[in-house]
């Protein structure tokens, strides 16, 4: 079954019956029903850590065998391809893709078929559990069992099928490659992977950030003109659906301050107050006109924009290049030469407790964030530190201008780990100039500093 030819899916229409690479489903609701979601995604798993198989959706058991289940909607939209490998890609760990496809049986009537892959070279992992913890479980992996059922597995001989079924796909594949380099062959060019969901918010949210500041002059520090550190990360989990006023309270009670200008900070001030604009909610500070004092510092000119459908992003402009004093031994700071030794660690904190907080109010049950920064306008620029508090013997400068930063937590690991996430998040930026290896000590100093002044 699991190399079941496509040509003949609607032969499995013909006598239905369900077996450990086949099962059947009553028309779920998919687009509404988290729990009917969590019961796709609890079947595509099993069947994929058997080595694939069918689902047929749209029927049910009774005692005459396998019929159409009742309740058959309107139209067949509601189990499109994209929607359910969604579903499956919010479950599986690693993700994988099923085919959809839709059927007639004998009668004329059609029904989806999902058809899911095997050839996996380990175990399919749940990485979050379903509606209320009901359905399906975090971290449990998922098998057909005799019944036909999906459960984990209940014996070693389960775990023995399960991981001999792994190291034979590991098996096929080093063969394969062997056999290439021996007779020469060049694997075919594999298409280019569709850029990444966060990855096009961040383009689209930089997009609206140089809308904004192209209203602005030439010379306005707002424009951020040395470069900008900008942060974006996207909530994975099951999403509350709160109204607009719902929403903007959620943003505004999950601010964070620690450090006295948090990241994405809620102002209420006529003028910088958050805005709703297709279906975000949006603040630039950086366009304020009401204050009395003119042009924004750039590190004062944030702006931010954050979707209901979990997504959130931070620009702001580097303190460093708007200090008038002087650094230790140096002379007067000059825009766009400095990066001070600990303040990204405190910011990147700040954005990670904030995105904590966030997805504690918008997402049911569990929850992971992945996070990107993006620091521009670095070529040029040394390590200082301000007011002389950590040592730095020699200059460490950058040559590269830019560097994105990447990195996936669960939430509940962000507040009691933070330290272990920040550090090897931020070492890739640091190693920068001159290959500065950003000591542990520091970090833990930085952070600890942050959380004393919020629990003063």
């Amino acid at each position: 079954m699991p190399d079941f030819p496509l040509g003949r899916l609607a032969d499995a229409l013909l006598d239905p019956r369900e077996h450990l690479d086949f099962e059947v489903k009553n028309w779920l609701d998919l687009v509404n029903d988290n729990d009917a979601k969590a019961n796709l995604a609890k079947a595509a798993l099993a069947l994929a850590n058997h080595g694939g198989g069918l689902i047929i959706l749209g029927m049910t058991e009774t005692a005459n065998g396998v019929e159409e289940a009742e309740d058959r909607p309107a139209t067949l939209d509601g189990y499109a391809q994209d929607l359910i490998n969604g579903i499956v890609h919010h479950y599986a760990d690693p993700p994988f893709h099923c085919e959809v496809h839709v059927r007639p049986d004998p009668s004329g009537a059609l029904f989806p078929i999902v058809v899911v892959p095997g050839g996996h070279r380990i175990p399919i992992r749940c990485k979050r559990a379903g509606p209320n913890g009901q359905t399906i479980t975090n971290n449990a992996i998922y098998i057909r069992r005799p019944g036909p059922r999906s459960e984990v597995p209940q014996s070693a001989q389960d775990w023995n099928d399960l991981l001999g079924r792994c190291l034979t796909n590991r098996r096929d594949e080093m063969f394969d490659q062997i056999r290439a380099l021996i007779t020469g062959a060049v694997p075919a060019a594999a298409a280019p992977p569709q850029p990444a969901r966060l990855d096009l918010w961040i383009e689209q949210s930089l997009a609206r950030w140089q809308v904004l500041t192209g209203q602005l002059p030439a010379d306005d520090p707002a424009r951020c003109p040395h470069g900008y550190m900008c942060f974006a990360f996207e909530i994975d989990g099951t999403l509350r659906n709160l109204t607009g006023a719902a929403f903007s309270e959620a943003l505004r009670s999950a601010e964070v301050n620690f450090s006295g200008w948090p990241p994405f900070w809620y102002p209420t001030r006529a003028g910088i107050a958050p805005y709703p604009v297709d279906g975000l909610v949006e603040c630039w500070i950086g366009g304020d006109s009401d204050d009395g004092f003119g042009s924004h510092a750039a590190a004062d000119s944030d702006f931010w924009r954050i979707s209901p459908d979990g997504f959130a992003f931070l620009l702001r402009g580097y303190r460093e290049d708007d200090l008038r004093g002087e650094a230790p031994g140096r002379a007067p700071v000059v825009p766009g030469t400095m990066l001070e030794l600990t303040w990204p660690v405190s910011v990147t904190g700040e954005v990670l407790l904030y995105a904590e907080s966030l997805a504690r109010r918008l997402v049911e049950g569990p929850a992971m964030v992945t996070l990107a920064a993006r620091y521009t306008g670095l070529a040029g620029r040394s390590l200082f530190s301000l007011g002389g508090r950590r040592a730095l013997y020699d200059r460490r400068a950058a040559r590269q201008e830019e560097i994105t930063l990447r990195t996936s937590v669960d939430i509940e690991a962000i507040n009691p780990n933070l330290n272990e996430i920040v550090h090897p998040f931020l070492m890739p930026l640091y190693a920068l100039f001159d290959f500065f290896d950003l000591p542990p000590a520091v970090v833990a100093d930085v952070l600890g500093e942050l959380r004393r002044r919020q629990n003063r």
